[in-house]
């Protein structure tokens, strides 16, 4: 009686072991590496990702760009053969803003820290302005003349002995020699190209708008010769006051005070037969003349 039975479970194994025409067996089925991952919704076809043409990426960067291709789920594209990947790479960090992208700043911002502008071409300034010239630091300039001093640190420039406005950013003067009264470098910071501007003299003072303004049009002011900074000035006010030529601004000159500044450059400690001037405005070297006390 067990041979029977033996026989018919044998019989039975076969049988299920046996190759079905309609059902492939699973391991004549071919499998691919995204099997299992192909469909996670029924009837919505699974598609490969297209290879990426970039490197992989890691940090902040990598992150924003794995953000921006999850963004971008709802597009497909055709499956291309999976190729093999190089070691992944690691990105620096981008760097700040340079100088040139950023807004202009004014004032020791301007002249001592970052963002400052590429002054190597003169920053578009006129071979003809008066401020064209480059300096190194150290040299001394003939009285009269002005040049650029860019890429300098607040030491080698000096003590810092006035600034105008007083509140405020704007210029700055910087004595190489502080209780000097022998010809010396002095220099001034506050322009839009980031250099400071460099030049000798025994003193040097600011002289507001409003105080020009009062000695150029009282009573006395039309004796006195028309110079450079004066034809200067007359336009400048008539632009930003809006007042007629020979004109002042009248109640109107805080508007111009705020950004535009005469500098007084002596050759002499006491007396001074004659002297330099500069007229400052927005950050430049509108104009630069001599005029003298006779």
């Amino acid at each position: 009686m067990r041979h029977p039975l033996t026989l018919a479970a044998c019989a039975l194994t076969l049988a299920a072991c046996a190759a079905t025409p309609e059902l492939p067996r699973l391991a004549d089925v071919p499998v691919t590496a995204e099997a299992g991952q192909a469909a996670a919704l029924e009837g919505v076809e699974a598609t490969a990702p297209a290879a990426s043409t970039n490197r992989p990426r890691r940090g902040l960067l990598g992150f924003l760009g794995r953000q921006a291709e999850a963004a971008k789920a709802d597009e497909t594209a055709e499956a291309a053969p999976a190729e093999p990947s190089e070691p992944p790479v690691e990105l620096a960090a981008m760097p700040p803003e340079t100088a040139s992208d950023a807004a202009p700043r004014r004032g020791l911002a301007a002249l001592f820290g970052g963002g400052r502008r590429d002054s190597s071409a003169a920053d578009g300034l006129s071979p003809d302005a008066p401020d064209y010239r480059q300096s190194g630091p150290g040299q001394q300039l003939p009285f009269g003349e002005i040049a650029r001093v860019c890429g300098v640190s607040a030491a080698s420039l000096g003590r810092k002995v006035d600034s105008y406005p007083k509140n405020g950013r704007g210029y700055t003067l910087h004595d190489s020699a502080p209780g000097t009264t022998a010809l010396h470098n002095f220099y001034i910071g506050g322009f839009d190209d980031g250099c400071a501007r460099q030049f000798s003299a025994a003193l040097v003072m600011f002289g507001d708008a409003e105080t020009y303004e009062q000695i150029r049009f009282g009573p006395s002011g039309s004796n006195l010769p028309v110079s450079e900074t004066d034809a200067a000035y007359d336009a400048l006010k008539s632009r930003v006051c809006g007042v007629g030529k020979g004109k002042p601004c009248g109640n109107k000159v805080s508007r111009l005070a705020r950004n535009t500044v005469f500098v007084s450059i002596y050759e002499r400690f006491d007396s001074n037969p004659r002297w330099k001037t500069l007229l400052l405005h927005d950050g430049e070297v509108v104009a630069l003349d001599v005029k003298t006390s006779n």
